[in-house]
């Protein structure tokens, strides 16, 4: 039996039973290690007892033990004063300091200075400029001054972003390290100052991650009772989708990300912002080039895989154990296999083991013991973010602590504002949003960037960040004229700002195997408008847009000023397009190449045109948009264009060998019988 197993068969947690076995010296590793006969019996025996042990306690009367009144004795004082100093010393001292050390008293009577110890190392991560001074031990005037020199102009209060505060702990030779967002909640729910100790258990956030067409949004299309599948346009997903489910289980939130190699930093962030990840593999594909890239991206966060061995109802048992064995290559020992990789068959399209594979994950976010403070200030991530029709820059938002309510004032990435609105999972608006449950937020000043930290502040700290706000160089800051030789002039438009993240990493790899590279004027997020048509006019440019729609007068002002506009939903039918048309656009190297000789017969002079020379074409053929030179007793006399080509006084395009012509050369006009003529024209190079 299995530890989950015996823990749901007697209603304890796996956790506890995890505690006593290894307290009692067995070797367990998770929820799904096996128990043996011997580990059975201790359990059956320890829980027997402590059974009786609350029966006997609940049938005798606790006496509460006796405090010595106030003032009673001298030895009561003396105890309640130990008591007291023992109570009001924190927790790092206690640790760092003797008890006997604690009670010391300065000669004046004072309590000794409190010893804290200081963190060893700097977590990487978004910070407010003044929070990350103090976890440095710099001031925040001379953070300010540093990044001065460095011309980045930031108040007190704005949110730096991780390369930066990398950057200011470089400089100022502070040890640090990266942390997952994972790592990050749990860095802040240690230190209780900035947290509180108001700690929850919340939902366990659920990322789904695999290869392209292994069926992820099909499962949680299962989950949620909804045509997720069939509404994603050719078939694959393309945005980070959130949804909040109620599972018979618990509840939880699911991440689905989309599975083309294009979208590699979605999947990323996705598993940044997960605590637990999903691996769908197909049994009759097994593991793709995605399903590694999932498995190292896992690893990079320290995120723990349960494995959905999907589409068993096409395959048989061999197919199933040869995507175990493919696993084992990357690390991933499946549990049956004495390893700690649970591996689910399942087949999302007819539901089946899809109760087990949720209740895997419920007890794996048991086991984590995943808490948040919701009384702390509201803080998380952008997931997504785009423009929307009518409600202006909006972003899909994971909170990790806090509440967040509409009216609250906000600053995020670049960016800040207040909430206006919020819609939940199912579309449904909400006066506000408790962590890891999902939400669409508007109210931003500019759209945030996808993976920008988010966090609720005070109305005066909004108007700081307001205020210190510095001028965003415009979006086209590179212009040009007119197309350059080497690349062709793009200007991309896309629905929010993954998708449009994700077609710029395609389109520059694509750009690598072209001969004729694309030069990207302009990026931005929302539909084709008129200043786009504009700019794309002035700077020779070629538009196109993915999962977005030109404006009816940005539409006609296209046809007038003759600029193409191409309009995709399916991205890599976007860079298949891409392609060919840069391939059309290529530039063909032509080289000079001799066609045909001849042997001049007669030389005729002919009033108001000119000397034309009469040939025999002696080998191969002379074209009328080729090139003449002229050799007399082996050395060359001339040289020139055929302006006039004719046979039997009549103009053609060319004359091939055995037959006669006559033509008219530009530039030479001094022939004589017996001339050796060759014909040159300029054709491709031969690869």
């Amino acid at each position: 039996m299995r530890i989950y197993e015996y823990a749901k068969k007697y209603k304890v947690t796996s956790k506890d039973l995890i505690k006593i076995l290894v307290k009692q010296g067995f070797e367990v590793t998770s929820h799904m290690s096996v128990l043996d006969a011997k580990a059975l019996a201790f359990l059956d025996k320890t829980l027997r007892q402590a059974s009786a042990g609350v029966k006997a306690v609940a049938g005798k009367q606790v006496k509460k033990p006796a405090v010595p009144r106030q003032g009673s004795t001298e030895q009561g004082r003396s105890a309640r004063d130990e008591g007291k100093e023992e109570k009001n010393v924190p927790k790092e001292v206690k640790k760092t300091v003797s008890p006997a050390m604690q009670k010391v008293k300065k000669a004046d009577g004072k309590p000794a200075p409190k010893i804290i110890e200081k963190p060893k190392k700097l977590v990487i991560r978004p910070m407010v400029l003044g929070d990350a001074a103090q976890e440095m031990g710099k001031p925040a005037t001379g953070v300010i001054l540093t990044l001065l020199k460095w011309g980045v102009v930031c108040a007190k209060n704005q949110v730096l972003p991780e390369e930066l505060v990398e950057k200011l702990a470089r400089h100022y030779e502070i040890d640090f390290e990266r942390a997952s967002s994972k790592e990050l909640v749990e860095k802040v729910e240690k230190e209780g100052a900035a947290v509180g100790a108001n700690q929850q258990e919340r939902l366990p956030v659920v990322v789904v991650m695999g290869h392209v067409d292994h069926g992820k949004t099909t499962l949680l299309d299962f989950v949620r009772k909804t045509r997720v599948a069939s509404r994603e346009k050719g078939g694959i997903t393309q945005h980070l989708g959130a949804y909040e489910v109620t599972t018979p289980q618990g509840g939880v939130v699911f991440l689905d990300t989309p599975g083309h190699e294009a979208f590699s930093k979605i999947r990323m962030r996705g598993a940044k912002a997960a605590d637990i990840g999903i691996l769908v593999v197909a049994a009759d594909d097994s593991v793709m080039p995605q399903t590694i890239e999932v498995i190292e991206h896992a690893k990079s966060v320290k995120l723990p895989l349960i494995v959905a061995i999907n589409k068993v109802d096409r395959v048989g048992p061999s197919e199933i154990e040869k995507v175990k064995q493919d696993l084992v290559r990357y690390e991933l020992l499946p549990e049956e296999w004495g390893g700690d990789t649970v591996c689910v068959p399942i087949s999302a399209k007819l539901g089946q083991g899809i109760d087990h594979l949720l209740e895997m994950i419920i007890l794996q976010s048991q086991m984590m013991g995943l808490k948040a403070d919701k009384l702390a200030d509201a803080r998380g991530y952008v997931l997504e973010s785009k423009i929307e029709k009518g409600r202006g820059p909006v972003a899909t938002l994971i909170l990790q602590h806090g509440i967040a309510r509409v009216g609250d004032f906000f600053v995020c990435g670049k960016t800040f504002g207040k909430i206006n609105s919020m819609v939940d999972s199912y579309s449904k608006r909400v006066k506000s949003a408790e962590p890891s449950v999902p939400v669409q937020v508007a109210g931003f000043a500019e759209l945030p960037e996808a993976g920008d930290f988010f966090e609720v502040v005070s109305p005066a700290d909004y108007k700081k960040a307001r205020q210190g706000k510095r001028e965003q160089r415009p979006l086209a800051a590179k212009m040009v004229s007119a197309a350059d030789k080497d690349s062709i002039n793009l200007i991309i438009k896309a629905d929010s700002d993954s998708s449009k993240e994700a077609l710029l990493g395609a389109i520059e790899k694509a750009s690598k195997n072209l001969e004729k590279g694309f030069n990207i004027i302009q990026a931005s997020v929302g539909d084709i408008s008129e200043s786009d048509i504009d700019l794309a006019s002035i700077s020779s440019s070629l538009l196109v847009g993915l999962h977005v729609k030109a404006e009816a007068k940005a539409s006609s002002m296209a046809q007038m000023l003759a600029v193409k506009v191409e309009l995709f939903d399916i991205i890599y039918k976007l860079i298949e397009f891409l392609e060919e048309y840069s391939e059309s656009k290529k530039e063909i190297k032509k080289e000079l190449r001799k066609i045909g000789e001849a042997v001049v017969l007669r030389v005729f002079q002919i009033k108001n045109i000119g000397t034309i020379a009469g040939c025999a074409v002696k080998d191969g053929r002379f074209s009328k948009d080729g090139s003449v030179v002229v050799f007399r007793r082996g050395k060359k006399v001339g040289e020139g264009k055929i302006s006039s080509l004719q046979r039997e006084k009549k103009i053609v395009k060319e004359v091939h060998a055995g037959f006669e012509c006559a033509f008219l050369i530009d530039g030479f006009s001094d022939w004589e019988v017996d001339d050796r003529v060759e014909c040159y024209l300029e054709l491709p190079q031969e690869k």
